[in-house]
């Protein structure tokens, strides 16, 4: 689904106050189910409400889609193989590709870091994901456009300048050169590697959770067809976690630029991560001219964004399971 455009409304709901909902609020079937975390001082703090299914509520541990915040620990996952000696990030990809090339002008010089900012003029905006019952394709069928999978061929275009041109196209480039360079299974590599040392081991890109998840619906409240939409774009789409783990994400990149013994990468390499590229974009977040780093994403059915303030340490994030209750949610937490 195409990247909505970062909002100030959006990013008042990771830097406006947690809300304290009533029980009753907490349980009434017109919210759209939601949870908030912050983390201040090294203290994480929770807030959730709203409904998860017809039948169920939400709690701090209900699974919901987060989209596009995907890229983030993609891009963590990325800077695990520079760490670790496997990887350079300003060697072209198809050096390290083994199960496909990347096709196009600039197929053979686009550098991972470019894939990683988005200025590799890759093509591929978003992902519709696929509905119950509708064959899910592998990855070499998705980053080739071919059946069963519903998106464009991946290819490189020509772009002037380094260009900022979003693409979760190459971000699914990303993730054939992890498991092209581990041997191992995109979701397995970065639960292993990034989401279990930063405390996040329940976060999963597992087509369909084995824990409790949230069920999606539209802007105009009407649910999605089986709850959820499956996303083997994992890389780009596909993650399942809680608004406390998407604050983690975040807080592991600000331990890393601080130079911590337990970071999960160096401090130059974290650096780098949050060096803008080209307009705002860095390796796999986004950076505000006020020094927040940050990324959103929309799924059908599911909203999510997290933020982090560089200069106080302070992280916020927020997902909901309808669209457009992010922004809707937010104007409630924005003082007057």
């Amino acid at each position: 689904m195409n990247r909505r455009t970062f909002t100030a409304t959006s990013l008042a709901a990771v830097l406006a106050p947690l809300p304290r909902p009533s029980f009753a609020q907490q349980t009434t079937t017109d919210l759209p189910g939601y949870q908030v975390a912050e983390i201040n001082g090294g203290r994480l703090t929770a807030g959730h409400g709203g409904m998860a299914t017809p039948h169920a509520v939400v709690d701090d541990d209900t699974l919901f889609q987060v989209a596009s915040c995907s890229k983030t620990v993609t891009a963590l996952a990325v800077l695990t193989l520079v760490r670790d000696g496997r990887i350079e990030l300003d060697q072209a990809a198809n050096r390290y590709l083994r199960q496909w090339q990347l096709p196009g002008p600039r197929g053979a010089t686009a550098t991972i870091a470019e894939l990683l900012s988005h200025t590799a003029g890759t093509t591929v905006h978003g992902f519709e994901g696929y509905g119950p019952g509708i064959e899910i394709p592998n990855l070499p069928d998705i980053l080739s456009g071919r059946h069963p999978a519903n998106s464009n061929p991946v290819r490189t275009r020509r772009r002037l300048f380094r260009q900022f041109r979003y693409s979760g196209g190459g971000t699914m480039v990303l993730q054939a050169l992890i498991e092209d360079i581990t041997g191992m299974g995109f979701a397995t590599y970065t639960t292993t590697e990034v989401l279990t040392p930063i405390g996040a081991p329940r976060a999963t890109f597992a087509l369909k959770p084995a824990s409790a998840f949230a069920h999606g619906f539209y802007a105009d409240g009407q649910p999605l067809d089986g709850g959820f939409r499956r996303h083997p774009e994992s890389a780009a789409a596909g993650l399942w976690a809680t608004a406390s783990d998407l604050a983690k994400i975040l807080q592991a990149v600000l331990h890393s630029l601080s130079g911590a013994r337990d970071a999960l990468i160096p401090v130059a390499l974290a650096q780098r991560m949050v060096t803008p590229v080209s307009w705002r974009s860095g390796l796999g977040v986004f950076v505000t001219p006020s020094a927040t780093i940050l990324h959103e994403g929309r799924n059908f059915g599911f909203d999510s964004v997290m933020a982090a303030e560089l200069a106080t340490g302070r992280v916020r994030a927020a997902v909901t399971n309808r669209n457009g209750a992010l922004e809707t949610y937010a104007r409630q937490l924005v003082p007057d």
